[in-house]
């Protein structure tokens, strides 16, 4: 950022603490109002540039809101015991580190607000260390991937410090980098020195040691060295002498934590309870990846989780706080029984806190969702299976040339970086992100590819851009076309009187002739990703598996090109590095990746979005965690695919489903033309068998109907429903809804708001025509997604939009559920900017309607993968709340063998990381 542009931020600063407005509750138009004094103070005013850079920055400050979390906890009566303003200013760590996130890492004032209020309510959960108490409580914080959890675990560490907690463990992820990089962050948010040139024997203050340094921590590891069986050996100190707080910050590791736990065990323990007597806080950071999930001898999980067993058992006051923001398998869907969930000894007994993050942060929703703000972020890659086929030996031999999509996404990054230098973020670190493999090999050959294209577009943009002549080269006429097509046209991205495409050519190479091309993997990480070496800025092209998906962070990533193929929830969800904080360049970054991978990551943000729902209203009903981890389970069936520890095992796997208050679809079809043929003529056979006992299609000038163009038979006897079901056939892809399993719970249920049911047909704009009952309707038309075994499987997951699951209400009547439905969200604290309810709620609220059958006829867009003659039938069935709910609630048993078929998983997916060569 530029000089002109402090000036101008420090002006506004200055008029609202001298018109005595509150930084805190700082309004829009008031900041605009300023900007527009500042500008007349600045010789020569703030040009339009520099005026959005100067109120991106106050909005930043000023605007970004983040609301506290949620906690779901064991004993509703739990006793507040922590109070910050407890401790003396000067003595207290969270002070500092508090002065340290506003002052050096510019968090806005309200969101340093949000972290103070939800991590007090976190620490007030964890057992008050008081020398003449005993406990061992487990909890987990729930937060979103990159959204800022780091941040949060530490301000934890430095209240739980203040409190009184002597011994903190942090467990990181299972690699050195990882643990490294959050090294550096305790280093700076808490301990305050450098441990790295502590190592070497010097002093460097660091972070909130610049702003404090008469507080101390002790540290046993440093940004250098994990805790080690050397430091076991020549280490006399003892917790009993400590009168400072000490850290280990220690990746998962067998030997690493045995080596802890034997240096803990030499302690003097208490005669009777043969326990350490001090208070130990462990934080598992990355916890889902703690659990049963990894093969690897040396990270084998069930070893990891003796070894934190162990630890925390050998304390008389022990708190362990997990951190995940993929908390699916290890905590929802994990045990196959209610009794092994209660029973695994990291389940989060005690509490669950659900963290909230920012308005500027940009997750799935922002991204996968239809009405999402940075949907134009994504880019289609369609043509590198050529070049490298998904499923691939480690020995596979890449093509010389790089595909168009790849070459594109590169010369992506030169403008990016291009715009920015403009823009004046000329010290800004830089990245891109290239994951299409996991094996190492093929990574570095990969490397050798990029950097040779690299250097090839790199010499001609210095020897031939600034000619008038330069679209000649073929390098040169591709960037120009990349700039058109993937910046200007339909982007966020807008030029302005300083940044066109003149501007971009003067600049571009000063930009880009410092990129580096590196694969990123296994223990070259801690060299390649040394931010702190790079004072202005490191601008870096990595190319990696693994090392680039489990916390890792890249800064400044602008373009992500991800060519891999996961159905693991949490997988995708950590490879997905792009989510986080944009500021000043969200409008340049771009996100390629295959129409199946996106359609995945649609469905997954669907999903974590219902989780979440799921939580608040567990929140509000004054359940336990334990009710979470059944209630979730059985609600969310399809999270199945997450279960990595059942999916890596022989054994089988058994999903509950639960259809009160509910709403779901079929998305998956066989493929079978038989199939397809028979599934038509059972429609045909209920549409008959309706007609001929007197039902009729719904005519909506008669009955004020909200979906006038959907073909509605109401209050049909559900005997017809029954019987459909018995006789349809639904993939078994399709977790969430088998129709005989369905008909069957059905038949055996005697609750009276199942007995009358209302069908709808959707009307879609395809060519073909479908009659109902004298009626005709057009058939709907869909895109297609792939073809998985014996399965059609549609682009997007989803069969219609929102709005069909109003069917067979009246216009009042859907005023009033949508009233409802926007007041049950507000009760919750969900301000969900998009007013459309979901499906699931037009059935899991309070009042009484007619469960929904909705049939579709489907044509599917052509292709050359699929040519049918006939429509495809798709389903959707919504029940209402039931008096009883486990009465409509079914099992689905699978095992590794089923999934392997089912959801094309690679014997890989089931192996451990980093072994044979590969970074996964």
């Amino acid at each position: 950022m530029s000089e002109r542009c402090n000036t101008a931020i420090d002006i506004v600063r200055s008029l609202l603490r001298g018109q005595n407005e509150s930084e805190q509750i700082v309004e829009e138009t008031l900041l605009d109002e300023y900007i527009d004094k500042a500008s007349m103070i600045i010789t020569g005013g703030l040009n339009d540039d520099e005026r959005e850079t100067v109120r991106k920055s106050l909005h930043h400050m000023f605007l970004v809101r983040m609301n506290p979390g949620i906690k779901i906890v064991n004993v509703p009566d739990y006793k507040d015991w922590y109070n910050s303003y407890d401790i003396e200013d000067e003595k207290s760590y969270w002070n500092r580190y508090k002065f340290y996130l506003s002052s050096k890492l510019a968090f806005p004032n309200r969101v340093i607000d949000a972290i103070d209020q939800s991590t007090t309510d976190i620490v007030n959960l964890l057992g008050k260390p008081d020398k003449d108490t005993k406990f061992s409580r487990k909890g987990l914080v729930i937060g979103d991937v990159q959204s800022g959890k780091t941040a949060n675990y530490i301000s934890v560490i430095n209240k739980a410090a203040d409190a009184g907690y002597k011994v903190i463990v942090l467990l990181t992820g299972t690699i050195e980098k990882l643990r490294q990089q959050t090294q550096a962050r305790i280093d700076e948010g808490f301990i305050g020195i450098d441990t790295s040139a502590w190592e070497r024997g010097e002093q460097n203050l660091v972070g909130v040691g610049l702003h404090n340094p008469s507080i101390r921590v002790g540290s046993f590891t440093s940004v250098l060295k994990d805790f080690n069986k050397s430091l076991l050996k020549s280490s006399n100190i003892s917790t009993n002498t400590l009168n400072v707080p000490c850290i280990i910050v220690a990746k998962k590791n067998k030997t690493v934590l045995n080596s802890i736990y034997k240096w803990f065990n030499r302690e003097n323990k208490d005669i009777d309870s043969k326990k350490i007597n001090e208070s130990l806080l462990f934080i598992d950071d990355e916890a889902d990846n703690a659990s049963i999930n990894t093969n690897s001898p040396d990270n084998d999980p069930t070893s990891i989780n003796k070894c934190i067993r162990r630890i925390l058992n050998l304390f008389m006051r022990s708190s362990y706080v997990g951190y995940t923001a993929t908390p699916y398998a290890n905590v929802f869907i994990e045990p196959n029984s209610n009794e092994e969930m209660e029973n695994e000894d990291l389940f989060p007994k005690d509490y669950i806190y659900v963290l909230e993050p920012p308005n500027n942060y940009i997750g799935a929703r922002e991204i996968y969702s239809d009405d999402g703000k940075y949907t134009s972020m994504y880019r289609e890659i369609d043509d590198f299976e050529s070049f490298l086929p998904v499923k691939h030996k480690k020995d596979y031999e890449l093509p010389l040339d790089l595909p168009l999509s790849l070459k594109k996404a590169i010369l992506s990054f030169c403008i990016a970086n291009t715009i920015r230098d403009i823009r004046g973020d000329v010290n800004a670190h830089r990245s891109m992100l290239i994951n299409v493999s996991r094996y190492i090999r093929i990574q570095d050959d990969l490397k050798d590819r990029v950097n040779a294209y690299f250097i090839i577009v790199k010499n001609q943009i210095q020897n031939y851009i600034l000619n008038p002549d330069y679209e000649k080269y073929q390098h040169l006429a591709l960037l120009k076309k990349v700039y058109e097509e993937e910046f200007k046209i339909d982007h966020n991205y807008d030029e302005t009187p300083t940044i066109d495409w003149d501007c971009i050519c003067s600049q571009i190479f000063d930009s880009i002739k410092n990129i580096k091309v590196e694969s990123v993997n296994g223990g070259n990480a801690s060299k390649l990703l040394d931010y702190k070496g790079y004072k202005n800025g490191l601008r870096l092209i990595a190319i990696g598996g693994m090392s680039l998906s489990r916390g890792l962070t890249l800064e400044g990533l602008c373009i992500s090109y991800f060519y891999r193929k996961s159905i693991m929830y949490d997988t995708l969800m950590q490879m997905g590095r792009w989510f986080g904080y944009r500021s000043n360049y969200e409008d340049l970054c771009q996100i390629w990746m295959s129409e199946e991978s996106y359609s995945w990551y649609q469905h997954i943000s669907a999903a974590t979005d219902e989780l979440r729902e799921e939580i608040n209203r567990i929140y509000y009903s004054n359940l336990t965690p334990m009710d979470v981890g059944i209630k979730v389970r059985s609600s969310e069936g399809t999270l199945i695919v997450t279960a990595r520890n059942k999916m890596r095992s022989a054994g089988d796997f058994i999903a509950d489903i639960s259809l009160s208050g509910n709403y779901i679809e079929t998305p998956h079809f066989s493929k079978s033309d038989i199939i397809i043929n028979d599934n038509i003529e059972e429609v045909k056979e209920l549409l008959k068998n309706l007609e001929n006992d007197g039902y009729s299609v719904a005519n909506p000038s008669e009955i004020p109907l909200q979906n006038k163009t959907v073909k509605q038979v109401l209050n049909v006897d559900k005997k017809y429903i029954i019987k459909f079901l018995k006789s349809i056939y639904t993939h078994y892809k399709n977790i969430k809804f088998d129709a005989h399993k369905i008909a069957e719970l059905l038949e055996n249920n005697t609750e009276e708001i199942l007995d009358n049911w209302d069908i709808a047909f959707p009307n879609g704009k395809s060519k073909g025509v479908f009659h109902i009952m004298g009626e005709s309707i057009k058939r709907v038309e869909r895109t297609f997604g792939h073809i998985s075994g014996s399965a059609i499987t549609l682009k997007k997951y989803r069969l219609g939009s929102p709005s069909i699951v109003a069917s067979g209400l009246t216009e009042d009547e859907n005023k009033e559920y949508e009233r409802i439905i926007i007041n049950n969200r507000k009760k919750r604290g969900d301000y969900n900017p998009n007013p459309i309810p979901t499906d699931k709620e037009y059935f899991d609220i309070e009042l009484k309607r007619n469960p929904l059958l909705v049939i579709y006829l489907i044509d599917l867009k052509p292709t050359e993968e699929v040519k049918l003659t006939e429509p495809l039938v798709g389903l959707g069935i919504g029940i209402p709340r039931l008096k009883k709910p486990q009465e409509l609630s079914y099992s689905y048993k699978v095992n590794k063998k089923w999934l392997q078929e089912n959801y094309d998983i690679d014997d890989d997916e089931f192996e451990a990381d980093d072994i044979g060569g590969y970074d996964a």
